[in-house]
C-alpha cells in the first residue's frame, strides 16, 4: 500500500493557481516509489489537471527540441557532408558519451522518476553551452545557414525553459545531476574546431555537434515522454 503526503494534497486543495500547481505537485515524485505511480487521490481532479499540464508541457518542448535537432542535422548533412566520411563513428565523438546513458525505451523503463529526472537535467546541462556558443559565436559562419541559426536560437530558448519547468519542483535532484556530471568530466571543447581555418575540419566539427545534438534531444524525449506515460496515464 502506497502511502500519500496529505501535506501536499492539502496544499493542492487551498491553492487554484495553476502556475502554484505546477511548481507544487511535482514534488510528489520524490515522496514515491515506481512502484506507486498514481500521484494524485482517487478523484481529485484538481491534482489530476496540475500534473496533465506539467507534463503536457516538458512532452511538447522536449519534441520541440528534437524536431529542431533534426532540421538542424538534415540541413547541414544535406550542404556539406555528401559523399563524406563523417558518418563514420561520429557517435564516439560525442561530449555526452561518458554520460552513459540508457539511449533505449526499454532500457529508460527501468529507472523510477528520479533516476530520470537526473539525466534529464544533466543533458539541459550538458547542451547549454555549445547551443550558446552556436548561436552568439558562429554567425557568420557560412556553414551556419539561416535554418541552422533559427533552429539553434529555438533550442536555446526550449532548453532554458524546459530546465526552468524541471529544476524548481525537482531542486532536490540538482545537486546530483551536478555531481554526475563533474565525476564523468562533461566538458565541450568544440568551439576552436568549429572556428577552424581548415574547411575540412570545420565541417567535421560541425557535424559532429549536430549529429550529438540529434542523438542527445531524441534521448531526452524519450525520458520526458515517459515520465509523462507513467505519471499521467500510469502505464507505458
Amino acid at each position: 500500500m502506497c502511502s500519500r503526503p496529505d501535506r501536499w494534497i492539502f496544499s493542492l486543495k487551498r491553492h487554484r493557481s495553476h502556475l502554484l500547481l505546477l511548481l507544487v505537485v511535482p514534488n510528489l515524485l520524490l515522496w514515491q516509489s515506481s512502484a506507486c505511480p498514481n500521484l494524485c487521490p482517487d478523484g481529485d481532479e484538481l491534482c489530476r489537471t496540475a500534473l496533465r499540464e506539467l507534463f503536457t508541457r516538458a512532452t511538447i518542448l522536449s519534441n520541440d527540441m528534437y524536431n529542431h535537432s533534426a532540421k538542424m542535422f538534415d540541413d547541414f548533412d544535406l550542404r556539406y557532408a555528401q559523399g563524406k566520411p563523417y558518418h563514420i563513428n561520429a557517435s564516439n565523438k560525442c561530449h555526452t558519451n561518458t554520460l552513459q546513458l540508457p539511449e533505449t525505451r526499454e532500457r529508460a523503463q527501468l529507472m523510477n522518476s528520479k533516476g530520470l529526472i537526473t539525466w534529464i537535467l544533466m543533458l539541459l546541462y550538458s547542451w547549454g553551452r555549445p547551443l550558446y556558443e552556436l548561436v552568439t559565436e558562429l554567425r557568420s559562419m557560412k556553414e551556419v545557414s539561416h535554418a541552422i541559426l533559427s533552429s539553434a536560437r529555438e533550442n536555446v530558448r526550449k532548453v532554458k525553459e524546459l530546465q526552468a519547468l524541471i529544476e524548481r519542483p525537482f531542486s532536490q535532484v540538482i545537486s546530483a545531476a551536478r555531481r554526475k556530471m563533474f565525476y564523468a568530466r562533461i566538458y565541450w571543447f568544440g568551439l576552436r574546431s568549429l572556428k577552424s581555418s581548415n574547411e575540412e575540419r570545420r565541417h567535421y566539427a560541425f557535424f559532429n555537434l549536430f549529429h550529438c545534438l540529434r542523438r542527445d534531444s531524441r534521448t531526452l524525449d524519450i525520458y520526458t515522454k515517459l515520465l509523462a506515460c507513467r505519471h499521467i496515464y500510469n502505464k507505458c
